[in-house]
C-alpha cells in the first residue's frame, strides 16, 4: 500500500510537469481508481499546482506560499482543518511559477498531505474599514461520487455527502461558531464554552431557507440546490430551527424528530408542532412544513434511513423515483435521463451497500419493470 502511494505521487508529479508517458498516465488513473482516498488527495495537489502556475508575484509571496504549503503538510494529515492568517496582507496572494527543477521537490514535500477533502482558501478582500485583518473563509467540498469526514477546529465531526459544500469563517473559534451548508451533512457537534462568559457557545448552520442553532448534538441536514425541501433530522440533543422568512418563529426539535420545510416562501403560522403535524401552504395542497419521526432501519435499530449514507449505504424507504434519481446521480457521479414521466410517481424501498450503479439499476428495474441503458456517465430510463 505504501509503495502504491509513493508511486502515485511520483506519477502525479510527472503528469503535472508534462513529462508523463501514455503508459504512466494510464497507470496513474488505474491506481487512483483503486483507492478513492488517494484520488481526493491527488486533487488537492492539483489545486495547489494550478494556483501556483497561474498566479504571479514577487519573492515575498513566494515565501508566503512556502509557509502555506508547509502548514498543509503539517495539518492536513490530521482531521482538524486550520487556517493561519499570519504573513498575509490585504492584497490577493499570487504565486510565482517555480523553475522546472524545483517542481518535483515541491510535490514530494507535499506528499505528507493526507486529507480526504478538497479545501479552498478564499482570502484577500480588505475590509471597508481600515484594518490590518483580512477577511477569510475556509471551504470544504466533495465532488459527485465522493463523501468525506472532517473535524472542525472546535472538535465537531462532520460527514459531508456527495456534491456538498461547507464554509466557515476564520473567526470560527470566537463566541459564535457558524457554518454555511450547501448539500447534505451529518454533524456531531462538540460542546464549547466561552472563556469570557462561561456560557456554551452555540453552533449555527446556515442553509438556503433555514438556520439551525445547536449547543451540542448529533443531527443530519439536507439542503441541496434544486430540491423542493430542506430537511433536519435530530439523532440526539436539541436543535432550534429558524426560518429565513419568519425569524421570530422558532421550532425546537427533540431526539428522533425530523422537520421538512418547503424551500419556496416558507413561513411559520404555528410553532406548536408535534410529530405528525404539518402546516399547509397557500398555493397548493402540499404541506409547507412537516414534523415527523425519523425512520429507523428495521434490520438495525441503531440506524436510520436519514443517516445511512454516513455508513456508505444508499438507502430509500418508500421514496419516490423523482426524488431518488438526483441522489443516485450524486452517489455515482452520473447523469440520468428519464424518458417516461409516469415513472416519477413510483416508490421504492431498499438498501444498497457497496453496490455498483448497474446493480442498483438492475434491482430497481426488476421490481418495477422499467428499462434502462448505461453508457459511460449517462443513464437513460424508459
Amino acid at each position: 500500500m505504501i509503495m502504491n502511494e509513493e508511486r502515485v505521487w511520483y506519477l502525479l508529479s510527472v503528469q503535472l510537469t508534462g513529462e508523463a508517458t501514455a503508459e504512466e498516465l494510464e497507470e496513474l488513473n488505474t491506481l487512483l481508481k483503486q483507492d478513492p482516498s488517494l484520488e481526493l488527495r491527488a486533487e488537492i495537489m492539483r489545486n495547489i499546482w494550478t494556483s501556483r502556475q497561474h498566479r504571479e508575484a514577487g519573492a515575498a509571496n513566494e515565501v508566503r506560499f512556502d509557509k502555506h504549503l508547509q502548514r498543509l503538510s503539517n495539518h492536513l494529515a490530521q482531521p482538524a482543518l486550520q487556517f493561519d492568517k499570519e504573513g498575509i496582507d490585504n492584497r490577493s496572494v499570487e504565486m510565482e511559477p517555480v523553475p522546472h527543477r524545483n517542481r518535483l521537490r515541491w510535490l514530494w514535500l507535499a506528499t505528507g498531505v493526507a486529507a480526504s477533502v478538497l479545501i479552498f482558501f478564499f482570502v484577500f478582500s480588505p475590509s471597508k474599514k481600515k484594518t490590518d485583518d483580512p477577511v477569510a473563509s475556509n471551504t470544504i467540498s466533495t465532488r459527485p461520487g465522493s463523501k468525506s469526514k472532517v473535524e472542525l477546529p472546535d472538535g465537531t465531526q462532520v460527514w459531508l455527502n456527495s456534491d456538498s459544500k461547507l464554509t466557515y469563517g476564520q473567526n470560527f473559534l470566537g463566541n459564535t461558531r457558524e457554518v454555511t451548508l450547501t448539500g447534505e451533512a451529518y454533524f456531531d457537534v462538540a460542546h464549547a464554552t466561552s472563556a469570557e462568559t462561561g456560557q456554551r457557545i452555540p453552533f449555527i448552520i446556515h442553509t438556503s431557507s433555514i438556520d439551525i442553532k445547536v449547543l451540542g448534538t448529533a443531527f443530519n441536514v439536507r439542503s441541496y440546490p434544486g430540491e423542493k425541501t430542506t430537511e433536519t433530522a435530530l439523532i440526539r440533543g436539541s436543535v432550534e430551527v429558524i426560518l429565513h422568512n419568519n425569524p421570530d418563529k422558532k421550532i425546537v426539535l427533540k431526539p428522533d424528530e425530523k422537520l421538512i420545510v418547503k424551500n419556496d416562501n416558507a413561513t411559520v403560522v404555528n410553532n406548536n408542532l408535534t410529530s405528525g403535524d404539518s402546516i399547509a401552504g397557500n398555493t397548493d395542497n402540499e404541506p409547507m412544513m412537516t414534523l415527523s419521526k425519523i425512520r429507523p432501519y428495521k434490520k438495525d435499530t441503531t440506524a436510520h434511513y436519514e443517516t445511512m449514507w454516513v455508513k456508505n449505504k444508499l438507502a430509500f424507504e418508500n421514496e419516490s423515483f423523482d426524488r431518488m434519481l438526483p441522489e443516485i446521480e450524486r452517489w455515482y457521479n452520473v447523469t440520468i435521463l428519464l424518458k417516461n414521466e409516469s415513472l416519477k410517481d413510483l416508490h421504492f424501498t431498499g438498501v444498497f451497500e457497496n453496490k455498483s450503479l448497474a446493480d442498483v439499476m438492475e434491482a430497481l428495474s426488476l421490481s418495477r419493470g422499467f428499462r434502462y441503458d448505461i453508457k459511460g456517465a449517462q443513464v437513460t430510463i424508459w
